[in-house]
């Protein structure tokens, strides 16, 4: 039979719950940080992939142009790497509209949804008081999907 000495050392229950209060502690701020970090740059990632997309119609405007297309196989002929097809969320719709005249296609709205749940719209404006590049954010596709969601000129 083994008797307890007092010189024996070692940790008391009460320390190692502490230790363990102390980890779940740092855990439970650390994940939550990190899934913001993730989700910030899956916005990140789709926002660069509709700003390229958006890129691609402008070269394609100046090309062929003077307007924009929703037309897939044009658009990768300039860009292979990206996912024009509108078929899933993550991949960039094209919507195109006219600006000034009828028929001119002189609007272009490309958007897609983020990994992180978020869609993000760009809409592209050649012509007329309205021309430049604007924006849109929303939670649906429905506030992204059409020329008049995008008004604001930053994300």
């Amino acid at each position: 039979m083994h008797i307890l000495r007092n010189d024996e050392e070692g940790f008391s229950l009460i320390e190692l719950m502490v230790v363990v209060l102390i980890i779940a502690i740092i855990i439970a701020i650390g994940i939550p940080t990190f899934l913001g970090f993730r989700g910030r740059a899956q916005d990140t990632d789709t926002k660069s992939e509709v700003a390229n997309g958006a890129k691609v119609q402008a070269a394609y405007a100046a090309a062929a142009g003077p307007g924009y297309t929703a037309d897939p196989v044009e658009l990768a002929k300039y860009e292979t790497s990206l996912d024009f097809s509108g078929a899933t969320d993550a991949s960039l719709h094209i919507v195109v509209a006219d600006a000034v005249n009828a028929g001119d296609n002189g609007q272009v709205l490309v958007y897609a949804r983020s990994n992180s749940g978020t869609w993000f719209g760009l809409r592209l404006v050649n012509a007329g008081l309205e021309a430049g590049q604007y924006t849109c954010t929303g939670s649906a596709e429905s506030e992204v999907d059409d020329m008049t969601d995008c008004i604001i000129s930053e994300w």
